[in-house]
């Protein structure tokens, strides 16, 4: 785990070269093996180094913060003060790039949730389309029997009620199908809108 998971560098410089501007300090921010990850502003640690702090995440040490006044004769509680100020700007700004990180990688799954269920959407929309295929054929094969029953007169009577049978669960389906049909044109567009936003 490595601050760089936590917080944009260059915004920790930004946020550096302000803080110094403001209190007339200077500070750097070193990796967990004490590499400089800041901009150095002409920092030397032989000349300053009033204060130091750790940055913890989960309680793992992943960087630290060694700074101190460009004047030596500023007063301890200005420079404890100034540090503190600075490790709750850094908390903060690593906090809230963690959620944005965070933010980021839910959208970005949900983005695909998304195209996954359009994706069934589109293949039940076609299966739907082939029932509606099958409907019509059992219609057709429902007259065709009708007819054919007709022919035989009275010993096609009892096959007539079968094809009556056949049209009814043929309409039934239909029904049915174009019920399925409606909601997946809904959801295709309930789909798109969440897509779009």
């Amino acid at each position: 785990m490595a601050i760089s998971d936590y917080l944009d560098i260059e915004l920790l410089d930004e946020l550096l070269v302000d803080w110094s501007a403001a209190t007339g300090m200077i500070a750097v921010v070193l990796d967990d093996e004490g590499n400089f990850l800041s901009n150095k502003l002409g920092f030397s640690r032989d000349n300053i180094e009033a204060f130091g702090e750790d940055i913890e995440v989960d309680d793992v040490v992943v960087a630290s913060i060694v700074g101190g006044p460009l004047d030596e004769d500023a007063p301890e509680e200005q420079v404890e003060a100034a540090s503190k100020l600075l490790v709750s700007s850094i908390t903060n700004l690593m906090e809230r790039y963690y959620e944005k990180q965070q933010l980021d990688s839910i959208r970005s799954d949900f983005a695909g949730q998304i195209t996954d269920a359009a994706g069934l959407i589109r293949e039940l929309t076609l299966k739907s389309q082939g029932l509606k295929k099958i409907e019509n054929k059992q219609n057709i094969l429902a007259l065709n029997a009708s007819i054919e029953a007709a022919r035989a007169g009275e010993a096609g009577k009892g096959f007539t009620v079968v094809a009556h049978e056949f049209g009814k669960m043929a309409h039934e389906s239909g029904v049915i199908n174009d019920a399925i049909q409606k909601t997946l044109k809904q959801l295709d567009t309930s789909m798109k809108e969440l897509g779009a936003n």
